[in-house]
Parts: structure tokens; C-alpha cells; sequence
């Protein structure tokens, strides 16, 4: 008799998560990044009338449960691709309108939604991370992913590249498995697959395998190592420079009463009317914020003194400190204006573990 729940509690990664999951993440980045752009330059409109409103939460919530259906009905590879893409969109709209669901007043602008949302979409990041990192897998989990492939044979599209995947895997699950059954069931999986009656597809790269293509060659051809150091160490200096003259601008006002009182007026008006503002915040926020920034700007003179991996380590501590720590303040005072500085530290994040890997 089938059961509804299964025996078996053990998980097996599924394979092609982490392609799923950065497409979910992107979604996610695309939805907030859309909707808060669309609605700046429209006027925040309203769809309803005097006793309705139909808030943009709705659409989340429709797209949020189509992506759970769609694996639910249908077993092809393109459901979870559409799943992941739902549900980052669907996700991205949903938190939008956080601000109304913490609040007594409704309040789509509360300041805490920024760095709520910038929240969520880091742990969805740091998963992301754990998952494409990946792990050695055993016998089994090898198995489920030689399973998985075999519905390209199903449905008579088995490409080169996949046909000598599965041929790997099966020759590892006959190397690790304990169990004669699996042993026995890999070694008619192999006959199978290596026959040379198996039909094999003729690759049609789509839209995005062209654009990757693309890339490459203009990676291989134009981008060496010179431009990209000269990139990092640029940007790295423009992305320091802000918070050494906030700090240097502290220091200078610090030295007399008088300025300190106009510098922390200056910084009291840049918050929000919520944030209840201090002194000793102010002054730690400050140190925080200079200290990365410094890092910044000591790592992009590392690099131009030829001190690369100093730079690159130095590079890498400060840009995460700024995406996984002071962000969420940043997200607070600035909103998502904030998306931009963050979308330009992971950028430079990127390109310095693309450099190490060049170096």
C-alpha cells in the first residue's frame, strides 16, 4: 500500500539545487528592485477603488503557491525552473509590503523593512553558498542524480555532456557502494548507458547557453589580469572613500564643541524620524563604518604595490563585513537606495574571488 509519508527521512540533495536556487535568488533581487523602482517613478498608484485595495502581497501569494504546486504536478526539469522562478518573484512581492504586517499603522515606508527584507535575502544568499560549495556524495545520493538524468533518456533528450555525467557517476557508485543491490543496479545502468544503441541529442544551446558562450570568448580574448586588478583596485578605493571622509570629517568636527554639535545636527537629519538617535551610536556607527572603509582602501593600495593576496584577503574581510553586518544598519538610514552600494560590494566581492583564482 502507498503511504503518504515516507519511511525514509534521510535528504538527498537535489540535483542542479544550486542552479535553482540562484535563479530563486535572483528573481527575489530582481521582484524588490522592480517593484520599489516602479512604484518611485508612478507615484505609488493604487489598484482598487474607495473600499478596495488590492495590494501587490496578493500577487505574492498567488506566485508563491503556484511555485509549491508546480513540482507537486508535474516531474520534468522545467517545473523546477519555473518553480524557483515563481517563487523568488512571488517572495520578492510578499516582502515588499513587510512594513505593513509589523506595524499598528499599516506602514509600507517603516524603516525597518529595509534591512528585514536585506535580512531574508541574505540567509537566502548564505544558503545559496552552502549548497553550490557542495560535498562528496555517497552511493546513494549518487544514484538519485543518475535516476534524475534518466528521464532525459525518457523523454529523448540526452546530450553529450550529460550521457558522460552519468557514465561517472555510475562508475563511482560502483566504487562506493556497500550495498550488492546498488553495486548490481549500477552495473545494468552502466551496460545500458554505454551501448551504442543509446540515442543521444543533438545539443541545441538556448538564448542562455549562447550568452554564457559569448562571455567566455570574450573573457578569453580581451579580459587579463591587468584590467582586473585595475578594476578592483579602483573600485575598492571608490567604495573606502566615503566612509574615510565621514571620518575624517568626524575628526575635524570633533576637535571643538561647537562642531561637533553642527556634525551631529548633519547626521541627525539624514535618519529616519523613528530612529532614535544617540551620540554613542552615532560615534560607534562611525568607527564601524570607517574601519571597513579603510580596509577598502588599505587593500586597493596593497594591490597597487603588488601586494596581491594581502589585498585580496584584506578586499574580501571588508566587503563582507559590509554585506553581512553594517548593510543591515545601512538599509535602515538609507533604504533601498542602499541596493546599489550593496549590488556594487558583491560585485567587487565576485571579481576579487575571480582574481585569486587567476593569481
Amino acid at each position: 500500500m502507498s503511504q503518504l509519508v515516507s519511511r525514509v527521512w534521510k535528504p538527498v540533495q537535489r540535483k542542479g539545487a544550486d542552479r535553482y536556487l540562484r535563479l530563486s535568488i535572483l528573481s527575489f533581487a530582481a521582484s524588490v528592485s522592480l517593484t520599489r523602482l516602479t512604484l518611485v517613478l508612478t507615484g505609488y498608484p493604487q489598484l482598487g477603488n474607495e473600499s478596495l485595495h488590492i495590494a501587490h502581497v496578493l500577487y505574492g501569494g498567488i506566485l508563491l503557491y503556484a511555485s509549491s504546486v508546480l513540482p507537486l504536478l508535474y516531474a520534468n526539469r522545467w517545473a523546477y525552473t519555473w518553480s524557483a522562478i515563481f517563487s523568488g518573484v512571488g517572495v520578492g512581492l510578499f516582502i515588499d509590503e513587510v512594513g505593513k504586517f509589523i506595524t499598528q499603522a499599516n506602514d509600507y515606508f517603516f524603516p525597518a523593512a529595509a534591512p528585514i527584507i536585506y535580512a531574508c535575502f541574505l540567509l537566502t544568499v548564505l544558503v545559496y553558498m552552502r549548497v553550490s560549495r557542495g560535498s562528496e556524495l555517497d552511493a546513494r545520493a549518487e544514484l538519485y542524480a543518475v535516476l534524475e538524468t534518466l528521464s532525459e533518456v525518457v523523454d529523448h533528450d540526452l546530450e553529450l555532456e550529460e550521457h558522460q555525467e552519468l557514465c561517472s557517476r555510475l562508475a563511482r557508485i560502483r566504487e562506493k557502494a556497500s550495498s550488492p543491490n546498488l553495486a548490481r543496479l549500477a552495473e545494468e545502468l552502466t551496460h545500458f548507458v554505454e551501448t551504442g544503441t543509446l540515442e543521444l541529442a543533438a545539443e541545441r544551446p538556448n538564448l542562455f547557453d549562447r550568452v554564457i558562450g559569448w562571455v567566455r570568448v570574450v573573457e578569453g580574448r580581451y579580459i587579463t589580469a591587468r584590467m582586473v586588478k585595475a578594476f578592483l583596485v579602483i573600485s575598492l578605493f571608490l567604495l573606502g572613500l566615503p566612509s574615510m571622509s565621514r571620518f575624517l570629517a568626524f575628526m575635524e568636527a570633533s576637535s571643538t564643541p561647537s562642531g561637533m554639535d553642527a556634525f551631529m545636527s548633519t547626521l541627525a537629519q539624514e535618519l529616519p524620524s523613528s530612529f532614535r538617535f544617540s551620540g554613542r551610536w552615532a560615534v560607534g556607527y562611525i568607527v564601524a563604518d570607517s574601519v571597513m572603509g579603510a580596509s577598502l582602501v588599505a587593500a586597493s593600495a596593497l594591490m597597487l604595490l603588488r601586494r596581491e593576496r594581502w589585498g585580496v584577503e584584506l578586499g574580501s574581510v571588508g566587503l563582507l563585513a559590509y554585506l553581512l553586518g553594517l548593510n543591515l544598519i545601512l538599509f535602515y538610514l538609507e533604504q533601498f537606495s542602499t541596493i546599489v552600494t550593496a549590488g556594487a560590494q558583491y560585485l567587487a566581492l565576485q571579481t576579487l574571488y575571480y582574481y585569486h583564482r587567476k593569481i
